[in-house]
């Protein structure tokens, strides 16, 4: 199942969505590189790894 990419906001806690998706049965075995997201939420730019992600439903 294909699952989307999102990061927590650490202004305002909010689920911030990374325009990336990710196959689930995969996701252990992904590698990620630091990436940048600009955020809806507080409209700063967050830096964001593998450990920073949720995967939403």
């Amino acid at each position: 199942m294909i699952k989307r990419i999102l990061v927590r906001c650490p202004a305002t806690a909010k689920l911030t969505p990374t325009g990336q998706t990710v196959e689930e049965a995969s996701w252990g075995d992904t590698k990620l590189k630091e990436h940048k997201v600009t955020c809806p939420h507080c409209q700063g730019t967050h830096a964001w790894t593998k450990k920073d992600v949720v995967l939403a439903r």
